[in-house]
C-alpha cells in the first residue's frame, strides 16, 4: 500500500458516508484563520487553542458563551496589555477578573491542576510569548524561519509548547495549521491510532513526543506523495476519526475502527 493508496482510500471512505459530498469535504480544507494580520487575532487563536485540551472546551467556552467573550477581560485580546497588567504567576488574579466580569456557569475548581487555573496560566504565558513580537508580521517572520525548513519545522511547535504551559506539541501544531500554516498537521489521537494500527508509525513506541514526531513526519510524506497539503491530510483522517463535519449539521460518527478494518481487508494488511 502506497501513501497515495492510503489517502485515496481514506478520501473515498468519507465520500461513501450518508450526506458527505466532495464539496463538503473541500469546505473543511480551509483553516479557521488565514495568516491574520493583527497580533490580537493571533492571541485570540492561542486562547482558543489552550481551551481545546481534553474537556476544557465545555468547561471554559461553554460556561462563558465562547472564548471570544474573554475580550472584555483581555483588553480585546491585546497580549502586550495583558503582559503589562498580569505577572507571569498571576493566574489566580486573572481568574478572579474572569469570574467578576464574565460570571462563568458551573463550579470553578481552584486546585493547581484544575482546568480554569491551568487555562489562565496558558493565556498569560501566551500573552508574554506574543508580546515579544512587535506585530503579526514579526511573528510570521520568526515562525516561517522554521516552517520553511523541513528539518527545522518540528522545532517550531516544540518551542511554542515550551513557551506556553498547557499547549503541548499537538496543540501547538493545531494552532499553527489553523492560522494558515498549511504545511502543518496535528498529531491528533485519531491519526496516531490509525497510523499505529496500520504500522505506519511504531505501535510499540512509548514516548509520546516520539509518536507525535513520527506522525507529523508521516503526514508530510502522505501530503508530498499526493501533491496536497499536510492540512488536508490531517483533516481527512481527523474527519474519519471524529465524524464531526463541524461546518455543517452532518455527524457521521466515529469511524476509526471501521476504517482500519476496511483498509486492512482491502490491501490484505
Amino acid at each position: 500500500m502506497t501513501y497515495k493508496d492510503l489517502y485515496n482510500f481514506a478520501y473515498h471512505f468519507l465520500l461513501e458516508k450518508d450526506g458527505v459530498t466532495e464539496k463538503l469535504i473541500q469546505q473543511h480544507f480551509q483553516p479557521e484563520y488565514n495568516k491574520p494580520k493583527n497580533i490580537n487575532t493571533i492571541y485570540q487563536r492561542l486562547c482558543e487553542t489552550a481551551q481545546n485540551k481534553q474537556m476544557s472546551t465545555k468547561v471554559i467556552g461553554g460556561s462563558i458563551g465562547g472564548v471570544e467573550k474573554l475580550k472584555d477581560v483581555l483588553f480585546d485580546f491585546n497580549p502586550k496589555k495583558i503582559a503589562e497588567t498580569f505577572g507571569k504567576n498571576d493566574s489566580e488574579k486573572l481568574l478572579n477578573e474572569i469570574i467578576s466580569k464574565l460570571k462563568p456557569k458551573g463550579q470553578i475548581r481552584r486546585t493547581s491542576r484544575s482546568i480554569w487555573p491551568l487555562f489562565c496560566q496558558s493565556i498569560i504565558d501566551s500573552a508574554y510569548f506574543l508580546s515579544e513580537f512587535n506585530n503579526a508580521e514579526s511573528f510570521y517572520n520568526w515562525a516561517e524561519f522554521f516552517a520553511k525548513d523541513e528539518k527545522a519545522k518540528p522545532a517550531l511547535p516544540m518551542l511554542i509548547s515550551i513557551e506556553i504551559s498547557g499547549i503541548g506539541f499537538p496543540l501547538a501544531c493545531d494552532f499553527l495549521k489553523e492560522i494558515g500554516f498549511l504545511n502543518f498537521g496535528k498529531p491528533d489521537v485519531h491519526l496516531k491510532e490509525i497510523f499505529k494500527e496500520l504500522n505506519l508509525i511504531n505501535p510499540n513506541e512509548r514516548s509520546t513526543i516520539k509518536q507525535d514526531y513520527q506522525t507529523l513526519k508521516l503526514i508530510d510524506k502522505i501530503a508530498i506523495e499526493n501533491n496536497t497539503t499536510a492540512f488536508e491530510v490531517d483533516k481527512i483522517f481527523w474527519l474519519i476519526g471524529s465524524g464531526n463535519f463541524y461546518l455543517s449539521n452532518i455527524q457521521i460518527g466515529r469511524n476509526r475502527k471501521l476504517f482500519i478494518e476496511q483498509i486492512k481487508t482491502h490491501f490484505k494488511l
